[in-house]
């Protein structure tokens, strides 16, 4: 039977993450910046698809034949990259929250995307070879509501595949409706996945403003220093 305290905690975190998303779509000024038409959106996504590439290549994953899940995977902005690592196209599946990002995402890629929580995900036990999520958690306020979605990926990841993980840790966002997710508490929503960790993504005001003085070259070298990183990147491997 369901837990009824559990299940109302599930919706109303839902309802407010559903509301919240779509006040974001709704602005021009919060959805467009993240087109890779702006310049520090391209030199943030680049920079992760460096550490994606680097951190798989280093622990041997060859995502050709994996079935893949994007947990709030939102219109796909995500599935294209996969696609182009390797990811076969009847491999890959998707859960969003948003009914009009999950039909964004099927008219660009297909019936695989379906309108469900990360917190009850409709597939088997270890269905997937990878599961994904890209700042999903940071989108969560409520504790338990977190340890269900995270209990969930790792009930559909079967035994020996991999998690990959893009958050932020420690950006001290005020907006009430985002909370970081620390390095400890990461660890403790997958207790026993050995992670293999990359802090990344430079202070976005920081960012912005040395984009503003200095251009392209002036973000790869503050880049390079590896300073004022706010997200961490974490690839986990399930015994």
């Amino acid at each position: 039977m369901a837990d009824p305290e559990r299940t109302e905690a599930e919706r109303t975190e839902a309802e407010r993450i559903v509301e919240r998303y779509r006040q974001r779509d709704a602005s021009a000024a919060l959805s467009g910046f993240w087109s890779l038409t702006n310049p520090v959106a391209l030199h943030l996504a680049q920079e992760r698809e460096r550490v994606v590439l680097a951190l798989l290549a280093g622990q041997g994953v060859d995502l050709r034949a994996m079935q893949v899940l994007d947990v709030g995977c939102g219109a796909g902005g995500e599935f294209a990259n996969y696609l182009r690592w390797g990811v076969p196209l009847d491999g890959l599946f998707g859960v969003d929250l948003v009914a009009p990002r999950v039909l964004a995402a099927t008219r660009a890629f297909g019936p695989r995307v379906t309108q469900a929580s990360g917190a009850a995900l409709p597939f088997a036990d270890g269905r997937f070879d990878l599961v994904v999520q890209n700042a999903v958690f940071s989108s969560i306020v409520d504790d338990a509501v977190r340890a269900r979605v995270a209990a969930e990926m790792l009930r559909v990841l079967r035994p020996g595949g991999w998690l990959l993980w893009y958050d932020a840790e420690r950006s001290r966002n005020r907006d009430p409706h985002f909370r970081d997710v620390p390095d400890t508490e990461l660890r403790a929503l997958f207790p026993g996945l050995p992670l293999q960790q990359r802090r990344l993504t430079t202070h976005l005001g920081l960012l912005r403003r040395v984009h503003a003085l200095l251009g392209e070259r002036g973000m790869a070298v503050l880049e390079l220093t590896g300073l004022f990183k706010t997200h961490m990147l974490a690839l986990g491997h399930k015994p």
